[in-house]
């Protein structure tokens, strides 16, 4: 019970620090709450104070369930017919990015194939972080009941790759892509975003989490949670109703399926506190994961694994490029609707701030958030074909 509450209370201590200091607000507290994972995964053994099966136990399950939760929080503030309809190029440019990704996995599992084990759990968990975040990676790990330390592994790499990709993005971006891809067109003379109703998500920082704690928030909050937990119970409960090797896999296909019916019922999608109540279960996600982590990781690599996610995120983006050539995409809309994918909610407004570029901020979000959705249902297909074509 004390872990589990000083995990739920870590990514608050991390939003107040970075309410006070501008660096660590710049940095981001979804990859503060990361590093705070891998600090504590060094520095503490959680088996020696607490037990080996008590401490796997509660980091398990904290993970999964705040997944769990976030999933529909964060779907309740979707506006799915705005989404598709006013964001336009960028949803194009985002469903040929899925299709990279998938075209990618597959392949890479003909090069990886022989030199990764459990190749199927890898590929629809790598897809999942790719169409999705790598909250997605921990739906579909569920969902598939992949092995733990092969989910360790690969959200320990798709850390060290993603953030290279943000580093070159935000750097390098636009300079590689105009070698192939048309400039931006803006629609106004300013540059900002047009209202899509989704502009409660755009602040990026760390203040965005004060509506949690505002006094006319609480009750709004409460029954967001309310909400999310009886769509948590909905989905538990008719999987139980499959066979035992399907439950898991349907119970985040409803999970995602009711979350997303969620967002067009007016109470839900109302709530403007759903997101970022949401997006607070990732960042308790995102440091129990890291805690999980094996420090040998970094001493043992295994390259297969590396290798494959290596593969797959420059093999997608090349041919993610390759198609928006053909469709007439410009760069800034492919390069935000590959951060969409590759690195979620979190980093489209750092990606749309790099390109000087506020016109496709909300459309960012509408497709990012889609991904969230979509990547669970690519990862479990994805998993299910690979088991078929090489087996267990």
């Amino acid at each position: 019970m004390m872990l589990a509450i000083v995990f739920l209370l870590i990514p608050a201590v991390l939003i107040i620090l970075s309410q006070r200091i501008t660096v660590f607000d710049k940095i981001g507290v979804v990859i503060l709450a990361f590093l705070s994972g891998f600090v504590l995964a060094f520095a503490v053994d959680f088996k020696a104070l607490f037990g080996e099966a008590s401490a796997n136990s509660v980091m398990q399950n904290l993970s999964e369930i705040s997944v769990a939760l976030a999933l529909p929080l964060i779907l309740f503030s979707m506006n799915v017919k705005k989404a598709f309809v006013t964001a336009g190029l960028a949803m194009k440019a985002m469903l040929l990015s899925l299709l990279s990704v998938v075209v990618a996995s597959f392949a890479g599992m003909l090069v990886f194939a022989d030199k990764i084990d459990n190749m199927w759990q890898v590929a629809g968990m790598a897809v999942g972080a790719y169409t999705g975040s790598g909250v997605n990676m921990g739906s579909i790990k569920t969902a598939i009941n992949a092995d733990q330390q092969v989910f360790l592994s690969m959200i320990t790499y798709d850390i060290i790759f993603s953030g290279f990709y943000i580093l070159i993005v935000i750097t390098l971006g636009q300079k590689i892509t105009a070698l192939l891809l048309k400039p931006y067109v803006y629609k106004t003379d300013e540059g900002t975003a047009e209202p899509h109703g989704m502009e409660h998500l755009a602040d990026e920082s760390a203040h965005g989490y004060k509506c949690l704690v505002q006094r006319q928030n609480l009750v709004k909050n409460l029954f967001a949670l309310l909400a999310a937990m009886v769509v948590l119970g909905l989905s538990v409960g008719v999987s139980s109703l499959f066979p035992e090797g399907l439950s898991s896999v349907m119970t985040i296909v409803l999970l995602t399926s009711f979350g997303i019916a969620g967002s067009f019922i007016k109470p839900l999608h109302g709530l403007k506190t759903s997101f970022h109540l949401g997006m607070y279960l990732i960042l308790v996600f995102c440091v129990t994961s890291a805690a999980m982590m094996d420090t040998n990781i970094f001493f043992d690599m295994d390259y297969g694994i590396a290798g494959y996610i290596a593969f797959l995120l420059l093999g997608s983006l090349v041919i993610h490029a390759a198609l928006c050539r053909c469709f007439g995409i410009d760069r800034d809309t492919y390069l935000i609707s590959s951060g969409a994918a590759i690195v979620s909610v979190p980093f489209i407004p750092v990606i749309a701030g790099a390109l000087k570029n506020r016109e496709i901020l909300i459309p960012g979000f509408a497709i990012a958030i889609v991904g969230y959705a979509v990547g669970n249902y690519l990862g479990i297909l994805v998993a299910s074909v690979a088991r078929m074509m090489i087996g267990s």
